[in-house]
């Protein structure tokens, strides 16, 4: 792919880029006509996914970049001027993004501990203890309950664990499970991306109005299935995915 790009010169780069990301906008956006403007099918596609709303004033200085090129084009292949060698890698390496988007495992933290509903709370504290983990998905046969933090666990033995008799060892995750408010989960397929997450994740405060703790990778998406992944609302905060700092401020 590099050795292609390289043969080309910087226009005709920034052209086939450009197109890639209009083609891809027409896919996300649900749209048949591949010959609608740019601009709309970049609001269209706006309203359908987190990621290109992320990008959505860069994508908008794209467009404006190739309209200032191709208006002023003089014949078939020959540009008035030709975008800097930098931008030109910027919005290639925008248009692999967008065409190939990280996995949404290459994010997840695994292997995931989790626990079975009738497990004592003990377990869970000694893993905490050792392996400093926060989050555990719960689940009864194969089905996934909730998701069970530390947080909750430190509420339950506030209200009930000091004024009472029972000991640490007395204790099952049931116990809690019964008394405590245990944060939802969303499931994602292994197969998804980092842009199916954001989408989940903004999805979920948008009808909730709350948090999302975390998504658990199953292989299907299923909560039938054994977690593969899992992804906490700091992953996401702290993914960062592409820096274009020249077409930022084009």
């Amino acid at each position: 792919m590099e050795e292609i790009r390289e043969k080309r010169n910087l226009s005709e780069r920034f052209e086939v880029a450009f197109n890639q990301i209009h083609d891809q906008l027409c896919i996300y956006a649900n749209e048949p006509n591949h010959h609608i403007s740019f601009t709309e099918v970049l609001v269209k596609a706006k309203s359908h996914h987190k990621m290109i709303s992320t990008h959505y004033d860069l994508l908008k200085q794209c467009s404006k970049l190739r309209n200032a090129m191709v208006h002023r084009k003089i014949k078939e292949s020959f540009y008035i001027a030709e975008p800097h060698e930098e931008v030109v890698r910027e919005i290639e390496k925008l248009a692999d993004v967008l065409l190939s988007p990280p996995t949404s495992s290459s994010i997840a933290s695994h292997p995931v501990e989790f626990f079975y509903v009738d497990a004592p709370l003990s377990k869970v504290l000694a893993c905490i203890e050792e392996k400093k983990f926060s989050q555990f998905p719960i689940y009864e046969d194969k089905q996934c309950l909730g998701l069970l933090t530390e947080g909750a666990i430190l509420q339950w033995i506030a209200r009930h664990l000091l004024s009472s008799k029972q000991t640490l060892q007395d204790i099952s995750i049931q116990d809690i499970f019964h008394t405590e408010r245990i944060s939802d989960v969303v499931f994602c397929s292994t197969s998804s991306t980092i842009f199916d997450v954001q989408s989940l994740f903004q999805s979920y405060v948008e009808k909730k109005q709350q948090k999302l703790e975390a998504i658990v990778l199953t292989e299907t998406g299923s909560n039938q299935e054994l977690p593969k992944g899992i992804i906490s609302s700091w992953d996401l905060v702290q993914l960062r995915v592409g820096s274009f700092p020249l077409l930022r401020h084009t």
